[in-house]
């Protein structure tokens, strides 16, 4: 079942606030990737290896031979330029890059970052764009992220990630949310995102922008 929306040479960026889940679908979706043997790097700055590995084998039943083609790398404090640099290292031998997830990221690529700094968007922007670029050059999916989402101002949310992807030139990200059902409101345009999953329980709905507006429907 495919939950995530990715694609060769884009930047996808799943957003959504704490605890709704984007981690566990994130592990998820590489393990998919990993029973067919694709090659993946997922960059940590979260997580411990052993509560990775748990999911993957207890909850998504990937075999312990399908782990080798999996490597997970403890990023905290790896700024974004380091990070590049692993993953060119590695062109020709990865088919997708993780990373969980872009606020710890930028807090590690700019640390002198106050809160509420006003130079926040301006580096978001750039960490966005860079990770754009690199999936378009190296050809393969990235998938970044982040807790932009809110639970009271969905709207708001909208806005500041489109905002994040503002300076990416090649137009190469697929903008995703993630939350309860309670965050849709009709209201709101909808057009510019490309996929929003709903929680409902332990079940999930997947939308696309063409039918999102069934949801009211559903």
């Amino acid at each position: 079942m495919e939950i995530m929306k990715t694609e060769k040479g884009y930047l996808t960026i799943l957003t959504g606030k704490t605890d709704m889940g984007k981690s566990t679908i994130t592990v998820y979706d590489y393990s998919e990737l990993l029973k067919v043997g694709k090659r993946v790097i997922f960059f940590s700055y979260e997580y411990c290896q052993s509560i990775i590995y748990n999911k993957l084998i207890s909850h998504f039943k990937t075999n312990w031979s399908q782990l080798f083609n999996l490597n997970i790398i403890d990023a905290n404090g790896l700024n974004l330029q380091s990070l590049i640099n692993i993953v060119r290292n590695k062109k020709g031998n990865v088919d997708a890059i993780y990373i969980d997830y872009l606020d710890l990221l930028k807090n590690s690529t700019y640390p002198n970052d106050k809160e509420n700094d006003p130079k926040e968007l301006e580096h978001i922007q750039e960490i966005v764009r860079q990770l754009a670029d690199l999936a378009h050059e190296l050809d393969i999916p990235v998938v970044l992220l982040s807790q932009t989402g809110s639970s009271t101002n969905f709207e708001k949310s909208v806005e500041r990630l489109n905002a994040f992807c503002e300076t990416v030139e090649n137009n190469n990200v697929i903008k995703m949310f993630i939350g309860k059902g309670n965050i849709i409101d009709e209201r709101i345009d909808y057009s510019d995102i490309v996929h929003l999953i709903l929680v409902d329980g332990y079940n999930l709905k997947h939308y696309s922008s063409i039918n999102i507006k069934e949801i009211y429907n559903d």
